[in-house]
């Protein structure tokens, strides 16, 4: 039981390639609500005080993350631009991330069966305890995003949603963070719609 044991000070927001040029080529629809969950989680994570970190693949022809995740991100906009598809082999990456000394990732990113897939295969297998947040995943093809939930999920991940995962990090109601963030899953459809 111990890989369901999140909370905010054992975890970390892990957010893979979420890039401008990856985004455009994502179904509209399933594009925006992911987009929108990942501004949950950021905003989450900073009234938490949970480490974010940022990867991005190959950004010279994929571009950088998106602006509106950029934005939300604030401070926590420090990405690692990498060639790996699994960004635990990207050697920079590796060093910073180890030093965040978080046993628990929370991963959202683009694309579902290529560098999500892989970096999860590699925490997994390196002991960490992976919660990939199905709703701030993503794929151009349905197909390949439910293999590779699939896929992760046999691996040892676990499959999970912004809002599980967000309030698992909560763990409690009437707390100043509860306060603060409750409010924004009372109708998270609306979320950035009036930012």
């Amino acid at each position: 039981m111990d890989k369901f044991n999140i909370n905010a000070g054992n975890s970390l927001f892990l957010l893979i390639d979420f890039q401008s040029n990856l985004a455009v080529a994502m179904k509209e629809d399933v594009y925006a609500n992911c987009q929108r969950n990942v501004g949950l989680v950021i905003e989450s994570c900073h009234t938490l005080n949970v480490p974010i970190m940022v990867t991005e693949q190959y950004s010279k022809g994929l571009g950088h993350t998106v602006e509106r995740i950029k934005t939300g991100l604030k401070d926590d906009y420090r990405p690692f631009d990498k060639l790996t598809f699994s960004c635990y082999r990207d050697a920079a990456f590796l060093a910073s991330f180890s030093q965040q000394n978080r046993k628990y990732i929370m991963v959202a990113g683009i694309e579902s069966h290529v560098c999500v897939l892989q970096s999860v295969l590699d925490l997994v297998a390196n002991g960490y305890y992976v919660h990939v947040i199905s709703d701030t995943v993503c794929s151009r093809y349905k197909k390949d995003w439910e293999n590779a939930m699939l896929y992760m999920r046999q691996a040892g991940a676990v499959i999970t949603t912004t809002e599980i995962a967000v309030f698992q990090l909560l763990q409690k109601a009437g707390t100043p963070e509860f306060k603060v963030i409750s409010p924004l899953f009372k109708n998270k459809e609306s979320y950035w719609s009036d930012k």
